[in-house]
């Protein structure tokens, strides 16, 4: 992960990482399957974390072609590569770099793919300029961000709500933005891209599905930072987090996830 990654690091974050990847795989199918991958084509996962797209990438590419995972940090580099052996995806190779340099050549790529990377990071001139400076001419630029606006549960929760808007304003305490999806489409027009398309996806979790505690893994990796940040004091984020387990526990709440927005273009010839 870079440096500036707004999440802590370590077992909880992975388990994060892996269950994000896990829930979000089938609309990730979707949105790659529509944008014309073509086999044999040379495919980038930048910030691919315990996961990321890499099978659905592979599955598109085939076997003429391949697929680069490439993470900064670690453990997560370790879970990508124990999920490839696994998974038997033969054409996949993961790497240690630096998404914001990666050092790998210019023009090399037909796909260069991120995921939640905009939000916790920022740094989104330097983050697209290398997207870009990656990809050939007229190759496919593809950005999954979220846009939390809908992110929700019912029945309401007050300290559900308190909660969310302590993890949306750490967020953009350091530096990032969990509304970062909501930039993406503007960003590659701004860019020059060429055929920019942008599709939305949204979740319900329902009964005991583990992707409604979404809301305590943030809170425990931002911890340090809604404290600090006065964002609520100790004693107030243990209420919230003991009342919005007990949400997320309660078969008869749902949650309704962050849109995810899929934004794809082309790079100019």
């Amino acid at each position: 992960m870079p440096s500036d990654y707004l999440l802590m690091s370590g077992d909880a974050e992975m388990q994060r990482l892996r269950l994000q990847a896990q829930v979000w795989e089938p609309a990730a199918v979707d949105f790659l399957a529509s944008i014309n991958i073509q086999p044999g084509w040379k495919a980038l996962d930048l910030g691919c974390g315990a996961m990321g797209t890499l099978r659905p990438l592979s599955q598109l590419v085939g076997d003429t072609g391949t697929v680069v995972g490439l993470d900064s940090d670690a453990t997560q580099l370790a879970a990508a590569r124990s999920f490839v052996d696994e998974a038997k995806l033969t054409n996949v190779s993961v790497i240690e770099g630096n998404a914001f340099d990666t050092g790998l050549p210019a023009g090399h790529f037909d796909l260069v793919h991120v995921r939640f990377l905009f939000a916790p990071v920022g740094r989104d001139s330097e983050l697209l300029t290398e997207m870009l400076r990656l990809l050939r001419p007229g190759g496919l630029i593809a950005i999954q961000e979220p846009d939390a606006s809908c992110w929700n549960v019912a029945p309401p929760n007050s300290s559900w709500s308190t909660l969310k808007a302590a993890i949306l304003a750490a967020f953009r305490a350091g530096g990032g933005d969990f509304d970062a999806g909501c930039r993406t489409f503007g960003m590659l027009q701004t860019a020059g891209a060429q055929q920019v398309t942008q599709r939305n996806a949204v979740l319900a979790a329902t009964g005991q599905h583990p992707y409604k505690r979404l809301p305590l893994q943030f809170a425990g990796s931002l911890r340090k930072r809604i404290i600090e940040g006065g964002l609520l004091s100790d004693k107030q984020l243990e209420s919230c987090l003991s009342d919005v387990a007990a949400v997320a526990d309660d078969p008869a709440s749902v949650m309704t996830t962050f849109i995810v927005t899929q934004v794809a273009g082309r790079k100019s010839s």
